[in-house]
This record gives structure tokens, sequence and C-alpha cells, in this order.
């Protein structure tokens, strides 16, 4: 039976609607939209009401109509699962009709309510839709058409996938036949739109938009002189699309000239700025697909090169937007503050399938503009050419070094700090870096304009690998190297606020390239962290503590001098006691603290007690507000960042941390960490796990059932970083109990040997499963050497490319013992036994670990000889292996 209003109830939902639509009357107002808010979650017909004012009622207020209108959107989204099939059915029937509203707003309203609604009851459930918008589309020049393409372009947005699919093969190819044809049409709002339709389909490209590719793509290029910017913009970017996953269509030479003068032509003259920002993307898009022939760009090089460097000029609107980055007393924007953008750094082997690419790229605000645009360009250009471009570009850049202009002079400096990854070899080679870098130390670090000397700090960064190893000649002393520290920390400390973050990054790049040739710089360089620590706002100080921290990485024991200490850590403890516990701000300074604290060693030992019973509180006060809803799930920095603090602690101060640990209730803190529904959570658990083996094992003894059990549940490579973690930490506990691992292994073992004979798996993943595995074989290889046949010979090839160290000790500690009880698990792989061994540096390896294999090489010689085996067996080792072995491991065949 058709849904039928009810007429009090409905005028109750008009005065109700109109009282929601004027807060001039705010108690009325307010009481209002809580009794909306109320019939949402009460009326199960709800949405036919807010239908039937928005589209049934021409008569209401226009505003009444369209609150109406939002309302029943939202409903349909939030409360959907509520709702009475029937009152679903009542809008499914209706809605397609209010595209044709007068008002554009309301037709907007209506786009919006059916892709909402098409989430809900999908096309299989409502066949009449696209039918029924097709037709609409057909009224050229109406309300109607309008906003049925409107509907089209949210629909081709937020369904494709559904679209995509094989089931709806022919819905799709009718929609791209009709947007095809709209690409003609004579309203430049209806080109665009159907571009833009199209466009959301070609990462997928379903067969249906392949078969009529070439005619798109003929479209496409029949408006490469349309007069409407928005038209031509979404021609860019459907090119920059095609380009990523379908390049081959450049594969015809004349399409391939149109397509490439057409985008160089655009991204230089073209009147609109947007539309030259979308051009200037087809260039890193072309240049990063491989697909694509390496020299197509050849013959444009110096063209686009030189379109590209005068693109990097900073825009009036530009300047007026970076006005207050210029005064370090303008206080920070809400916007330009994210504590929460720090990057956590691997520890204990932590590493994800992927790392962050940390992109370095020039910074000034968050907006992606035609200047930043074009250096990215030019970068990956250069990237893919390099010195190709040289020959043509740097005379270009030289002039702009000298020209009347400030902002002309600023690009040049940008365009140079974009070529230095791919053309430093050829600006070596041409001698160019020494008088530019000269020139770039003795002027334009002190130039007037603060965004020059901005700009500048940037560029010197990504040279610095190359100014930190310059020497003069006549004495070897570090030639460029001392005015680069003291222009950044000059620049650290100046009046502008852009200023201070470009050269404030500058010194953490200059840190880890540098690294120990810093030594003699120490002092001045804390003298100016401590000075700013307390002049910086809060954007700024994110990347100081980055600079810190990544001073200690690169400076490690060096930092932990007293002199050092002193002068460093007051400032950074006077951030950490300024700061609330629920603050966000504490993030990157718990981050930073984690670096210094492994630097300073014991010289962090007065300060260690507050610290890590702040670490225990906000770790109990977030696992706290997780159980009481009062954080989200997901948001567990307040979880991590302290787990990771006290890693490093444990790290940092060995077992000196071990009475703390005792005092405090941060185990079972941890046991619940080790159990968390977050993997971030897992990983940083199981890490401390690891630590705390090492430094406090008396604590976690009453808790090792419950630890193991754990550690088992998570081998797996689902989330590789909390098995990793996981898998290290059960190594460095078994080194610590011996024996007593010998009731968890049958447990553990399996799951481990499964990791190592995945040899795709994570690099990092499988050194910590071979090393764990070792050291099972070292505490109890009775059990362990059972297993030598499933797993000798990948995880022989796995140690063999582990550095040399205590961990691979232990695994050949490990592999001795195991060889003893089951010497034929190691028969048919003898040669990668023999292989693993010659990866050692004898001169590092531990004298009696040295024995140790040097006797089972002679064990196994002796008795396979007495078998008349050693020459069949030994001769499956490649000969240079043979010479090493023998010359270090007196072992002859």
């Amino acid at each position: 039976m058709a849904w039928q209003p009810d007429q009090t109830r409905l005028n109750q939902v008009g005065e109700l609607l109109q009282a929601c639509s004027d807060p001039s009357q705010h108690d009325r107002h307010v009481q209002a939209l809580q009794m909306l808010d109320a019939g949402k979650r009460e009326m199960p017909d709800f949405g036919c009401y807010m239908l039937l004012v928005f589209c049934k009622m021409p008569e209401a207020p226009m505003q009444l109509r369209q609150l109406a209108g939002l309302e029943l959107k939202n409903t349909i989204r939030l409360q959907h699962h509520k709702m009475d099939p029937n009152v679903l059915t009542f809008v499914r029937q209706s809605i397609i009709d209010v595209l044709g509203a007068e008002e554009r707003r309301s037709r907007m309203i209506a786009a919006q309510i059916i892709t909402t609604l098409l989430s809900i009851v999908t096309l299989d459930a409502w066949p009449e839709l696209i039918p029924g918008i097709i037709a609409k589309l057909d009224a050229q020049g109406t309300g109607g058409s309008q906003g049925a393409m409107a509907a089209m372009i949210l629909v081709c947005e937020d369904h494709n996938n559904a679209l995509c699919s094989q089931q709806h093969a022919d819905t799709l190819a009718a929609i791209l036949a009709k947007l095809m044809a709209q690409m003609q049409s004579s309203d430049a709002e209806f080109r665009a739109g159907a571009i833009r339709c199209v466009k959301h389909f070609i990462l997928r490209l379903p067969n249906a938009l392949v078969v009529n590719l070439p005619a798109f793509l003929n479209g496409l290029l029949a408006l490469h002189k349309d007069a409407s910017p928005e038209v031509r913009k979404e021609m860019c970017q459907s090119l920059c699309l095609l380009v990523e996953v379908k390049a081959d269509f450049l594969a015809d030479p004349q399409i391939c000239q149109f397509v490439i003068e057409f985008l160089l032509w655009t991204t230089e003259h073209d009147s609109d700025y947007d539309v030259k920002k979308e051009a200037c993307e087809f260039w890193s898009s072309l240049c990063e697909n491989e697909e694509v022939a390496s020299d197509v760009l050849k013959p444009y090089l110096s063209r686009l090169t030189l379109v590209l460097l005068n693109g990097m000029v900073y825009s009036e609107d530009e300047l007026i937007n970076l006005a207050d980055e210029v005064d370090a007393s303008a206080p920070d924007k809400a916007s330009e503050i994210n504590p929460s953008a720090f990057h956590v750094k691997s520890k204990h082997h932590v590493a994800d399938d992927e790392e962050e690419d940390e992109d370095d790229e020039e910074g000034g605000g968050v907006e992606w503009t035609l200047r930043k645009c074009s250096a990215a360009g030019l970068d990956v250009i250069a990237n893919h050419y390099r010195d190709d471009i040289l020959e043509a570009l740097l005379p270009h850049i030289h002039t702009k070094l000298t020209d009347p202009d400030w902002r002309v002079i600023e690009s040049a400096v940008l365009a140079m700090g974009a070529l230095a990854v791919g053309c430093e070899e050829g600006l070596i080679q041409r001698n160019y870096l020494p008088s530019f870098v000269t020139h770039l130390l003795q002027h334009m670090l002190s130039s007037e304009m603060p965004l020059v000397r901005s700009i500048t700090s940037w560029t010197l960064s990504r040279y610095s690998r190359w100014i930190a190893h310059q020497t003069n000649p006549a004495d070897g002393q570090h030639s460029l190297l001392p005015p680069l520290v003291e222009g950044f920390l000059k620049g650290m400390l100046d009046s502008s606020k852009k200023v201070q973050e470009a050269a404030c990054s500058a010194m953490a790049t200059l840190e880890e390239e540098a690294g120990s040739l810093l030594v003699p710089h120490v002092a001045q360089i804390l003298q100016v962290f401590s000075a700013a620590l307390p002049r910086y706002q809060a954007r700024n100080l994110v990347i100081l503590y980055d600079a810190c921290g990544t001073l200690a990485d690169s400076l490690g024991p060096e930092l932990g001098k007293k002199e050092h200490v002193d002068v460093l850590l007051p400032p950074l403890m006077q951030k950490w006691q300024s700061l609330a516990d629920d603050d966000r701000s504490l993030f990157p300074l718990l981050e930073c603290l984690a670096s210094v604290v492994q630097a300073l060693g014991q010289g962090f030992t007065p300060s260690a007690p507050p610290v890590f019973q702040r670490c225990e509180r906000l770790i109990a006060m977030g696992l706290h507000r997780q159980q009481a809803g009062e954080l989200d799930a997901h948001d567990n920095d307040f979880i991590v960042c302290p787990l990771d603090l006290i890693s490093s602690l444990a790290e940092g101060m060995g077992s000196s941390i071990e009475s703390l640990v005792g005092q405090s209730q941060l185990v079972p803190s941890l046991m619940i960490c080790c159990q968390h529904p977050d993997p971030a959570v897992r990983q940083s658990a199981f890490a401390l796990v690891g630590d705390l083996a090492k430094t406090s094992l008396p604590h976690l003894r009453p808790h090792l059932g419950q630890i193991m059990a754990l550690t088992q549940g998570n081998i797996t490579p689902e989330h590789v970083s909390v098995c990793n973690n996981a898998t290290w930490a059960v190594g460095e506990l078994a080194v610590r109990i011996g024996g007593e691992m010998d009731c968890v292994i049958p447990g553990l073992l399996p799951p481990l040997i499964q990791l190592i004979n995945r040899t795709a798996l994570n690099k990092s993943l499988l050194e910590n499963s071979a090393i764990a595995v070792g050291r099972f074989g070292l505490v109890c290889p009775q059990l362990v050497s059972q297993h030598l046949t499933s797993f000798v010979q990948p995880w022989c090839k796995i140690l063999s490319f582990i550095r040399d160290d205590v961990e691979k000790e232990h695994a050949f500690r490990g592999l001795v013992k195991m060889a003893m009880i089951n010497p034929q698990g190691l028969l048919d792989s003898f040669d990668c036994v023999c292989m693993s061994l010659n990866s050692w540096n004898v001169q590092v390896m531990p004298p009696d670990l040295h024995k140790e294999l040097c006797d089972m090489l002679a064990w196994f010689k002796v008795n396979l000889e007495q078998a008349n085996q050693w020459a069949g067996i030994y001769g499956r080792v490649p000969i240079e292996v043979q010479g090493a072995l023998q010359q270090h491991y007196n072992l002859t065949a």
C-alpha cells in the first residue's frame, strides 16, 4: 500500500521546519531543532514528510523546502537502517522529478539525495534511476537537464566501483555514450560535466571506456581551444589521468605532438591560473610512467624547463597569503598547527612494508600552487633526464639570479633546489656548485627579503651532503661546512617564521648528511636550539623538535657530554613540564625525547623518574579513555608515543630503568597494549617487551605465559611491523630465560619457520625470524634441531645478509648446537651453511664462536670422509667460498 501522510503531523512538521529555519527566536529555534532530531529517531516515516515538503509543496517557502531536502538526505544517511522500506520506495519514486526544480539549490540537493540513497539501495534495486537521469539530460537548456548533470556527476564520482562491475556493463555503456554526446554540447557546463563524469572511470578503465577511448580522446582534443576555463581544466586533468594508466595513446606521433604542444602552451599561456596548474601536473605524470618512451620529451626540454622555471615565481595572491609568515610575532593560524604530523621512527629493526616517503619539498603553506607544481615538475624531469636539461636551463637560471626583481631571484634559487637530486653529478662535472653555493652563502642567506632567505636555506639543504664533504686542498679543512652551519643557525633565530622554518628544517637535513662532521659545531648548534625552544610558536616547534632528535640520532653519545646535556635538556624539560597530559603538542616532543634519551644515556638519569612516571600515566590514561569511549579507538598517539619513549629510556639507560619499572604498574598496562585492536599500539608494545627483556626481566617473569601466548598470536605477516617486533621480542626473551622456553617453542617455532620459508617477505621480518629461530636453537637445541631440514636452507641465506653483531652471534651459536645434535639435518644444505659462515668478518667474531665453528666444520669433514661423502657434499660449495673457508676456518677440501 502506498504511503499516505497524516495531515496533522504534516502541519506539525511544517511548523518545526519553519522554526528551525528562523534563528531569530533563539529558544523556539533550539527547541525545534531538538524536536526535529527526535522525529528522525522516533518517526519511521520521517523521511516521507521531508520529501513531501521538499518536492510536493511548491507553495511552501523555498528556504523551508530546501531545509527539508537536507534533512531528508541526512536522515537517509544516518537512519536508513531504521527506515521502513516503503519510505525508501516513496523517495525513489519521487526524487528524480525534483532534478527539474526551478531553484538551482533544490536541484543540487536532489542530486545529493540520489547519490546518498544509491549507496543504500544499490543500482539493482533502482533500475529506473540511470534511464531517468539520461532522459532529463536530453532536455538541454532546462533546469531538469542541469539537475540531471549534477546527479550524473555525483553518481559517477561516488558509485563508479558499482558501475564498473560486469553486471552493470550495459548501464555504463549507455552512460558513456550519453556523456560523449554531451562533450559536444553548446553549453560549457555540460561539456565540463561530461568530461568530469568520464574522468572518474579512467583509473579503473572498464571495458566500456576502453572501447570508447578513441572517441573520448578525440572529443577531448577537439576542445583544446574551448572558451570555458572549466572545460579546459577538466581536459587537462583527464589527460594527466590517461597518461598514468593508458599512456599508449601517445604512441601515435601526431597525437603525442598535439598533446604535448597543447599542454606546453597551456602551462605557459592559459589565461586561467587553475588551468595552468592542471596542465603543469602533466609533466610529472608523464615522466613517472615507466611505460612511456624515455625520450618522449627530449625535443621539448629546452622550452619545457624554461616554462617551468618561469612558473616558479610567486604570485601576488601567494605573497598576500604568506604575509603573516614573515612576522615571527604573528600567531600561528589554527590550520597551520598539526602537532600530530610527526613520524615515529623505526626502532628495534621495525620496518613497515614501505616506509613513508618524507618529501622534503620546499614549504610555503599547504595550498598546492602553480609555483610548487612547476618546481615539482622540474624535480621529476631532472631525475628523469638528468644532465640533458642543464645545457639549456643553466644560462636562464644564472640570468635570473641577478634579476632586479627579488621574486625572480627567489624562483631561480628554488629551481636550483629542484635540480639537486637529478642533476647534482652534472653540476659537479661542470664545476658549477662551488661558485653557486658560495653565492648563496655570502649573499642570498642575508637577503633583505625573508622569502629569499627561506628558499636559500632549503636549496642549500638539498646540496648539504656535497657541501659537508668539501675540503680546502691547501689544509684539508672543511671550507663550506662552517659558513653553512652558521648560516642555518642564524636563520633559525630570524625574525621571520618562514625563515625559521626553512632554516630549522635545513639544519635537520644537514645533521643527517654531515653526521659526525658536526661534532666541532655541537656547542654552537645547541646554544641556538636552546634559544629557539622558548621562542618558537607551535608549528616551528614541531620542526625544532625534529632537528633536536635528528642531532641526537646522528651524534649519539657525543651529545651525552655534561656540557651539552646542560644546554639542551633544561629547555626541553621546561617544554615537557608546560604541556598538559591531554595536549597533542606532547607527541612531537615525546618523539624528540626518545632520540635524546638514547643519545644522553646515563646523562638523562636526573630527568628519568618524572618522564617515566608521566609516560606510564599517559598510557594508563589513554587506555582508560578508550575503554570509557572518551577517545576514538584509532586515536592512539596518547598510548603509542609514551610506549616508544619508555622503550628509548630502556635502551638508553639500560638496567638503570629496572627500579622505575618495579615501582610502577607499567607491565599490566603493557599486557593490555599487546592485545590492543590497533596494530600501531601492538607494534610499540612488543618493542617495549623486547627492551624490558634486556633491562628489567624480573618484572616480566610473572607474565611470561601471557607474553608468549600474545606473541604467538601476533607472529603473522598480516601486520608486518607488529609481527616483526613480536618476533624480535621473543628472541630477546629466549636468550635470557634459556631452557624455560621449552614449553612454548612447540607453539612458536612453526609460524616462524613458515615466515622464514616465505622469502619474498619484508627483509627485516625475515632477519628477525631467522635470529629468533637461531636463539631458540641456542637455548633449546634438542627441540629445534628436529626441524632443521624444514628451514636450514632459507635460514642460512637470511643469516648471510645480517650485519655481524650479537644477534647474529646468537644465531650461529644455535647453529653449532643444533648441528651437533642433528648433523643429518644440515647435509642437504651444507653449501648454504658454508656460505653463511663466509658472510662473517672473522676479525669481529668472538674468538670462542670462531673456535666452535672451526671445530664444527672439522667434525663434518672427518665424519663425512669416513662415510665417503665429503667430496660430493663439499663439492657443491662454490670454489671461492672454499678458499675463504680454508683461509678463515682452516677447512681444506
